[in-house]
């Protein structure tokens, strides 16, 4: 209900990531070296490795407080889900265009961010929210799961000229697996047959188009709280996310499925942490 307590609550979380690496459960990933030294360590022991997000920006009570996040390990920020102090967000999406962007916290926020090295994740934000962080210039510009507009016409999902704007600045654009959001039509109508081959497909092909298939990645949402019957046909399970390079061309599937992501990381993070 307040800024502080989010605050409480993410610091909670953040232990939480932190009490399972000291287990042994997960590797935290906050620079190049630790992503280098992961992608090694894992072909002997398939351990998670996790890079810290925060989406909607609420647990930052103040900008100030940025370097105290850094260096809990976070280094993804989206400002927004519904509204927060930074700026206007769209959480699950509307037909109708939702007016309003970043507030003067939220610029102050994406300014203190860029220095500090963060990433910054535009899903969740309003289109005039992504433009006006877009006219700052920001280096390190990243959708984590987000689909076509021009496909499934909300706000909640990205024009085709941010597309292009995301590619323009080297970024990923992180496929929403929902099937809601892969066809609008199945919110109404659960009896809509939603599948890779035909929805995901559409999908990636038109974001891969705008730009090339450089841009395009996993971003999932599976842990959004749909389960396996709001998610295609083709998935049962997080084993299954492979089969999504059956859209893909065969040249570019390792790119899709994982080296578009790990190249952006590459990019964003800093070398040490």
């Amino acid at each position: 209900q307040t800024a502080e307590g989010a605050e409480a609550n993410a610091l909670a979380q953040i232990d939480l990531y932190e009490h399972w690496e000291q287990q042994g459960r997960v590797r935290l990933i906050k620079s190049i070296n630790d992503l280098d030294d992961h992608l090694q360590l894992w072909q002997q022991d398939y351990k998670t490795g996790l890079v810290l997000l925060m989406e909607g920006a609420d647990p930052i009570v103040k900008t100030a407080d940025l370097p105290l996040w850094w260096r809990r390990g976070l280094r993804m920020i989206g400002l927004t889900f519904g509204d927060t102090r930074y700026g206007a967000g769209v959480a699950g999406g509307s037909p109708a265009l939702k007016r309003g962007g970043l507030t003067a916290d939220g610029f102050e926020l994406l300014h203190s961010m860029a220095e500090q090295g963060f990433i910054w994740d535009i899903s969740h934000l309003t289109e005039e929210g992504i433009w006006q962080g877009l006219s700052l210039d920001y280096p390190r510009v990243c959708a984590s799961h987000a689909n076509a507009q021009a496909l499934t016409p909300t706000n909640r999902h990205l024009s085709d000229e941010v597309i292009q704007a995301v590619a323009r600045k080297q970024g990923v654009i992180g496929l929403v697996l929902y099937n809601g959001f892969l066809k609008q039509q199945w919110q109404d109508d659960k009896t809509i047959q939603v599948s890779i081959d035909n929805h995901v497909r559409r999908h990636a092909e038109h974001i891969a188009n705008l730009s090339s298939w450089n841009i395009v990645g996993i971003g999932s949402d599976l842990d959004g709280g749909f389960g396996r019957d709001a998610s295609p046909l083709d998935l049962d399970t997080v084993a299954d996310l492979y089969k999504i390079g059956s859209v893909v061309p065969d040249e570019d599937r390792e790119a899709v499925l994982g080296s578009n992501w790990l190249n952006f990381l590459r990019r964003s993070l800093p070398q040490q942490a």
